[in-house]
Order: C-alpha cells, then structure tokens, then sequence
C-alpha cells in the first residue's frame, strides 16, 4: 500500500488546492505528480539490484511535461525562483507561489530534497544522460557558486523593480510569465547538460549551480522522511557510496545506525537498490 501513499496525497492535495483557489488544473497537476511517483515505486519492487534505479527515473521524467510545459502553457505561469520573487515583491501570490510554498518550503519538512529526486524537470533529463559518474572528486569549493546564483535570482527582480520600474501586474503576470519560465530553464539546460558532461558528473548542477537547492536545506534537515539503517548489517562494501548522485558518505551513516541528515540527500533511494544486505 505504500507504493500508492503519493498517489493518494497528490488526490488529497489537489482535492483541498481546488476548494481554496477554485483553479480545474489542481486536479490535474498533483494527482498526476502521485501517479506518476506511484507508478515509479511499483515498478522499482518488480525490479532487482541496481534495475530498481530505472522506476524513478521514469517516474521524474513523466513528471516533467506536467510542471515544465502544461502550467506554464494553460496558465501562461512562471514559478522559477526569479519569478516567484517578481511576484512576491508587489503582493501576488500567484500559483508559482503555491507551488514553491508547497514542493521547497513545506514539503521539504516531511519529505527532504525529494522534489529533486523525484519531480525536477532538470534532473528529469539529467538523469538519463548516457555518463559514467567520474570517480575523481569535485573540488568542495564550486558548491559556492550556487550562493552567486541564488543572489543573482534574487537581485535581477528587484533591480527591475526598483530600478527600471518594471511594472509587474501590467507587464508580467498572466502575460510574459511563460517566456520567463521557458527562457529560464533554457539557460538551465545550457549550463547543465554541457557541465554534466565535461565534468562526468550527471548532478554537478544540482550540486553546485542550482539556487532552488539552497532554499529547501532549511526545511529539508528537519525532514520526517529519511534515508535511515534497517538494523541489518553493513558490510561496508561501499555501494552506496558509489552510486550516490549526489556524492554523499551513505556508508558511515548506515554502519553507525544513524539517519542520513546530509542537506544534499534527494531521497532518491538508489541507494537502497544497490545495497546486498538490505541494510538501508
């Protein structure tokens, strides 16, 4: 029955969202989110060993169309973060709003990173570029690049504002928003796919260029849901260690029976797949 838990949240969450805010999409958007997480977690239990890693991976990429081509179309929204600041600095507290309040801020408290591991439309093609992870270390001080980025998201909306007096409900809202949100993401896709390959690293933006990031850690650290040991043992074999996409130490935490707390974990659960004993 837990395979089907997404599923029925993403019908309960689109149930209260239509009620609230009286918008038809509601019912299509989350439910379609739990199906298709639903969908991925039943076809990782019919797979064994590393195969099980293919479930979300196809579950992230049916996810993908929905958020990065159905809102944006049928509501003319933008809810990349530039956009959801625009919005939020002259009062407007639009959908993208929601679905920041709801996928980075609240959610994370219950289920950590996991957007980024299981409905990110970046990683949705990130994930199933053909690159063999390089066993070489990136340097820890490129993670600080995403601090520039996040500033950069964060200052280009109140500089128009402030500055050039942008005016956002007239020029902006329910009109430009889907070039924003398109010509976001293709600056995205531009810096992400070319660096995934140059650095043999399909997550090297995840881990060092993406702002979103910077704002679920807050919330994610206090997570209910986590990675955590199943009191089998740990042989140490390193597995975990190897196949994790975001570059985490999952064996220590595991053989000293502790929750993963790490802010980078996604909860994309490869790991599980890979270990032989059973112990995550």
């Amino acid at each position: 029955m837990k395979n089907f838990l997404p599923l029925i949240i993403g019908l309960s969450i689109a149930g209260i969202l239509e009620l609230v805010f009286g918008w038809w999409g509601f019912r299509v958007i989350f439910p379609w989110i739990g199906f298709s997480i639903t969908l991925g977690m039943i076809i990782r239990s019919k797979l064994k060993g590393k195969k099980q890693i293919l479930g979300r991976k196809i579950a992230i990429l049916m996810i993908l169309p929905c958020l990065l081509l159905f809102i944006p179309i049928v509501n003319n929204e933008n809810f990349q973060l530039e956009g959801v600041v625009l919005i939020l600095l002259v009062g407007f507290f639009g959908k993208g709003f929601i679905h920041y309040l709801i996928a980075k801020i609240v959610g994370p408290l219950i289920w950590g990173r996991g957007f980024c591991g299981w409905a990110c439309w970046t990683a949705a093609i990130l994930d199933w570029l053909p690159i063999k992870k390089s066993k070489i270390p990136i340097t820890k001080n490129l993670k600080h690049l995403r601090f520039v980025v996040l500033l950069i998201s964060i200052l280009l909306p109140i500089y128009l504002i402030f500055v050039l007096n942008y005016n956002v409900r007239t020029d902006y809202v329910n009109k430009r928003e889907m070039l924003w949100m398109f010509a976001g993401n293709a600056i995205y896709y531009l810096l992400a796919i070319p660096l995934a390959f140059i650095y043999s690293d399909k997550r090297f933006f995840c881990k060092n260029l993406c702002p979103v990031s910077l704002v679920m850690i807050p919330s994610s650290k206090i997570s209910i849901i986590k990675i955590k040991p199943t009191g089998k043992e740990c042989i140490e074999c390193g597995a975990c260690n190897k196949i994790c996409p975001m570059d985490i130490d999952v064996m220590d935490y595991i053989k000293n029976n502790k929750k993963v707390t790490h802010s980078e974990c996604i909860l994309c659960t490869d790991c599980k797949s890979v270990c032989p004993t059973n112990a995550i």
